[in-house]
């Protein structure tokens, strides 16, 4: 009877084969559709980590130029009196925008610095 089986598997061999290959391409096509969508993703998340870290170096510069903003403007009132408007760029390109508001004895200082497309201001009441 095992006989039967045999002979009767072996009357198509080249069909069995063929199956066999297709199931094989099949499985290979959705790993490779698998790893393809991984690799889309995590080159997704790469570049938007790397975005936000420009943009944080960006910030940090803007925050130094409104500080250096409020800095120099104090240094200008307390040396001078001077309490116009001022603005600056520096030497790394960041511009500052710098603002007394009010009368004296109680001043506001705005700042605003900016580098590139990042802007950031400080506000100083004294």
């Amino acid at each position: 009877m095992e006989d039967f089986y045999k002979a009767k598997n072996m009357k198509n061999p080249d069909k069995t084969i063929d199956r066999e290959k297709g199931i094989a391409v099949l499985i290979t096509v959705i790993i490779l559709s698998i790893v393809m969508l991984v690799a889309t993703l995590i080159a997704g998340v790469v570049s938007v980590q790397l975005k936000l870290a420009s943009d944080i170096g960006d910030s940090i510069t803007a925050i130094y130029a409104a500080d250096s903003g409020v800095e120099y403007k104090l240094y200008q009132i307390r040396k001078e009196g001077n309490i116009t408007n001022a603005a600056f760029s520096l030497s790394n390109s960041a511009t500052v925008s710098v603002t007394v508001l009010a009368a004296w004895p109680n001043l506001t200082i705005k700042s605003l610095g900016s580098y590139l497309l990042v802007k950031r201001q400080f506000e100083v009441d004294f």
